[in-house]
């Protein structure tokens, strides 16, 4: 079982720590919001390792 609920100071503190970089992500790709269907595939896949931005 999950359970989550709304907890804007904890999600605060997370996108600080990010801006920080004490929060690291792994980036696989920035794409272009016209090519979010290929990263889609790509993601379903399997074997990516890393996010997909998308570029507006």
């Amino acid at each position: 079982m999950v359970s989550v609920r709304p907890d804007g100071a904890r999600l605060a503190g997370l996108l600080a720590a990010a801006a920080e970089g004490r929060l690291p992500a792994r980036v696989h790709a920035v794409v272009p919001l016209g090519e979010v269907a290929s990263a889609h595939r790509a993601v379903a896949k399997g074997g990516v390792r890393g996010k997909y931005v998308l570029q507006p």
